[in-house]
Protein backbone atom coordinates (compact mmCIF):
# COMPACT_ATOMS: atom_id res chain seq x y z
CA UNK A 1 0.00 0.00 0.00
CA UNK A 2 1.63 3.38 -0.93
CA UNK A 3 0.67 6.91 0.62
CA UNK A 4 -0.17 9.81 -1.76
CA UNK A 5 0.42 13.55 -1.95
CA UNK A 6 -1.05 15.48 -5.08
CA UNK A 7 -0.59 18.86 -5.46
CA UNK A 8 -2.38 20.53 -7.75
CA UNK A 9 -3.68 24.39 -9.56
CA UNK A 10 -7.20 24.06 -10.52
CA UNK A 11 -8.50 27.23 -12.69
CA UNK A 12 -12.03 27.96 -11.53
CA UNK A 13 -15.40 29.86 -13.11
CA UNK A 14 -15.59 32.69 -10.87
CA UNK A 15 -18.97 32.39 -10.76
CA UNK A 16 -18.86 28.41 -9.89
CA UNK A 17 -16.27 29.09 -6.80
CA UNK A 18 -19.34 28.02 -4.42
CA UNK A 19 -19.53 24.44 -6.13
CA UNK A 20 -16.37 23.66 -6.72
CA UNK A 21 -15.16 24.75 -2.80
CA UNK A 22 -18.58 21.95 -2.01
CA UNK A 23 -17.04 19.38 -3.85
CA UNK A 24 -13.25 19.86 -2.72
CA UNK A 25 -14.60 20.04 1.06
CA UNK A 26 -16.50 16.33 0.70
CA UNK A 27 -12.65 14.59 -1.03
CA UNK A 28 -11.37 12.53 2.41
CA UNK A 29 -7.62 14.05 2.40
CA UNK A 30 -8.29 16.87 0.16
CA UNK A 31 -6.93 20.60 1.89
CA UNK A 32 -7.56 23.55 0.02
CA UNK A 33 -3.86 26.42 0.59
CA UNK A 34 -4.48 29.15 -1.18
CA UNK A 35 -6.79 31.05 -3.38
CA UNK A 36 -6.11 33.64 -5.43
CA UNK A 37 -8.75 36.35 -6.86
CA UNK A 38 -8.68 35.56 -10.45
CA UNK A 39 -10.24 31.88 -9.33
CA UNK A 40 -7.25 29.74 -9.25
CA UNK A 41 -7.12 27.67 -5.99
CA UNK A 42 -4.06 25.30 -4.83
CA UNK A 43 -4.66 22.21 -3.19
CA UNK A 44 -3.52 19.07 -2.19
CA UNK A 45 -4.95 15.27 -2.10
CA UNK A 46 -3.68 13.25 0.52
CA UNK A 47 -4.78 9.39 1.31
CA UNK A 48 -3.77 5.56 0.96
CA UNK A 49 -4.57 5.91 -3.27
CA UNK A 50 -7.98 5.92 -3.16
CA UNK A 51 -7.88 9.32 -4.21
CA UNK A 52 -9.74 11.07 -7.30
CA UNK A 53 -7.32 11.29 -10.19
CA UNK A 54 -6.79 14.70 -12.14
CA UNK A 55 -9.15 13.26 -14.95
CA UNK A 56 -11.88 13.19 -12.02
CA UNK A 57 -11.54 17.01 -10.85
CA UNK A 58 -12.18 17.65 -14.24
CA UNK A 59 -15.49 17.04 -14.20
CA UNK A 60 -16.32 19.48 -11.42
CA UNK A 61 -18.96 21.95 -12.80
CA UNK A 62 -16.87 25.23 -13.27
CA UNK A 63 -13.55 23.77 -13.35
CA UNK A 64 -11.34 25.52 -16.06
CA UNK A 65 -8.21 23.45 -15.76
CA UNK A 66 -6.02 21.06 -13.42
CA UNK A 67 -2.43 21.39 -13.43
CA UNK A 68 -0.52 18.84 -11.34
CA UNK A 69 2.58 20.27 -9.69
CA UNK A 70 3.95 17.06 -7.73
CA UNK A 71 2.75 13.54 -7.25
CA UNK A 72 5.05 12.12 -4.74
CA UNK A 73 4.30 8.83 -2.74
CA UNK A 74 5.91 6.18 -0.49
CA UNK A 75 5.27 2.53 0.33
CA UNK A 76 3.33 2.27 3.58
CA UNK A 77 5.02 0.09 6.13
Amino acid sequence: MEYHVTSLVLQLQPDQRDTVLQYLHSIEGAEIHAESGDGQLVITLEGDGQLPGVEALHTIPGVISVSLISHPHAALK
